[in-house]
């Protein structure tokens, strides 16, 4: 259970962590390596190494682990295995008996990337029907595996679950459109165009996403941290997507990092059943 500086939520939930899809302005990849533990051949630390499809090392944890500091002191390692994909079991039952609020699932992962188990999504959707009073939110880079875990009646509905993609640039609008325009209406989808690398609504799907759209809300956002090939957008790349959301009253939620961009107050919308941070405003 985690407090976050990340505006459009209240908490962040991590009972999975880490991701393989290698992107070069990710920020929770340097967190992650920053506090990782010993590797296993250092210090037994891991509890399971497994392997998914395509061999990559998977890592499970069933209670918080240690690592040596450099001066002897032991302390919690939040990462043990740095940014390997990991379950961590101990952290799913965190939320049971809070207040409700708005939870960003997986804040340090992509739960859905190719190389996770069904399992483990499983047990992170169990966890969250335990704790019905909050909202989740996730969010991946990977929108197909929502529509296979619907297929497989996998994907629950419900007005507390929220299932997130993020949007770059062009060539990922077509995926998402691809992937997750066959959903049933019932379930709650929504957009993050973070980092904005390009402006996206010259792509004819965005159109077509906007007129027939099934998506709930937009997160806009601009790259931070300070990458040697940072894209910083413009102005107009925001404009537009702003004025396609208001003509179809798509709330629309403008993150910090536009603030100097944008040159006006922000605008910093939330979908109805989101405010108040309870499943049940």
């Amino acid at each position: 259970m985690n407090k976050t500086k990340i505006d459009w939520c209240d908490s962040t939930w991590n009972p999975v962590t880490g991701c393989l899809h290698g992107c070069e302005y990710c920020y929770a990849r340097g967190t992650a390596e920053r506090f990782r533990g010993f590797e296993p051949s250092e210090n037994g630390a891991w509890d399971t190494i497994q392997y998914g499809k395509g061999k990559e090392r998977l890592g499970v944890l069933n209670s918080a682990q240690v690592k040596k500091c450099k001066d002897g002191k032991i302390i919690r390692a939040p990462y043990p295995f740095g940014f390997t994909p990991t379950l961590h079991r101990y952290r799913l039952n965190d939320y049971i008996n809070k207040k409700g609020r708005n939870i960003f699932v997986c804040s340090m992962a992509d739960l859905f990337g190719d190389w996770v188990p069904d399992e483990w999504i499983e047990e992170v959707f169990a966890a969250c029907a335990k704790a019905p009073q909050h909202n989740y939110l996730f969010l991946t880079k990977n929108p197909k595996r929502y529509l296979d875990l619907e297929i497989s009646g996998k994907l629950p509905k419900g007005d507390n679950m929220w299932y997130g993609v993020t949007i770059n640039n062009m060539k990922q609008v077509e995926r998402v459109y691809e992937a997750v325009g066959n959903l049933p209406g019932s379930t709650h989808l929504f957009l993050s165009v973070e980092p904005l690398l390009e402006d996206i609504s010259w792509h004819p799907r965005w159109s077509d996403m906007v007129i027939n759209w099934w998506m709930g809300w937009v997160i806009i956002g601009a790259e931070t941290g300070s990458r040697r090939n940072k894209v910083v957008p413009e102005r107009k790349w925001i404009k537009n997507l702003v004025n396609d959301c208001g003509f179809m009253q798509m709330p629309v939620f403008m993150k910090s990092s536009l603030k100097e961009i944008w040159g006006e107050p922000l605008i910093q919308e939330f979908p109805r059943k989101l405010k108040g941070g309870s499943s049940h405003a």
